[in-house]
């Protein structure tokens, strides 16, 4: 399936994802920055809270490309197949280090703290779409250490085999697309363009309320 652009995907898993959240007090958490944009429809159509969250891949120091897992801001680490095989190398603390601080630094500016407080609220997390999964993986493993017990991860787009990867964690996964010949996320989007931090900052701004 090819999206016209983020906000026909968020409309589209708002639908799917109604039934399932029925009595249920939930928050849409959106993965910046065009996870907000989905996330945004979701929360606008089904009438709940959005907030934000992410975590960075982590990539050996000689491959900046290869994400062999991710890290959250407050030090929540996914350990892909790989990661042993780089791991020993003596620069590994430093990105680790230096991403979880990047992550942290990022969330304050969108959010203002890296406070969360979840309750026994369902957590509907989302993004525009989801290639390897390391960095959602690293969010799921984070969500678990927060206690929350009901997740449900929606996302317009996963290949199969990363769809795979993600029921292992046990959450409800609710996707409109789970292609086999998977690229790249834009391929199935009219429209892509990049999301500003100042766009993103703006929508969270409206759930917040004044401060």
């Amino acid at each position: 399936m090819v999206f016209r652009d983020r906000t026909h995907a968020g409309n589209l898993l708002a639908e799917k994802i109604a039934p399932l959240i029925r009595g249920k007090e939930c928050v849409v958490l959106a993965i910046p920055r065009g996870g907000v944009i989905v996330g945004d429809e979701i929360a606008n159509t089904l009438h709940i809270p959005l907030d934000v969250i992410m975590s960075k891949k982590i990539t050996p120091p000689d491959h900046p490309e290869y994400a062999i897992g991710a890290v959250t801001y407050d030090g929540v680490l996914y350990r892909g197949s790989d990661w042993d095989r780089y791991s020993s190398d003596p620069r590994f603390e430093h990105e680790i280090i230096q991403k979880k601080n990047e992550v942290a630094r990022q969330i304050a500016a969108y959010r203002g703290s890296t406070e969360y407080n979840f309750g026994a609220k369902t957590v509907i997390l989302t993004d525009d779409g989801i290639a390897t999964g390391a960095t959602v993986c690293a969010i799921l493993k984070w969500l678990s250490q927060k206690g929350v017990a009901d997740v449900i991860l929606a996302i317009p787009v996963i290949p199969r085999s990363t769809h795979a990867l993600l029921e292992e964690f046990g959450v409800v996964i609710v996707a409109i697309d789970t292609p086999h010949e998977f690229s790249s996320v834009g391929q199935f989007y009219r429209r892509f363009d990049q999301v500003p931090d100042s766009v993103v900052i703006d929508i969270i701004a409206k759930y917040r309320g004044p401060t």
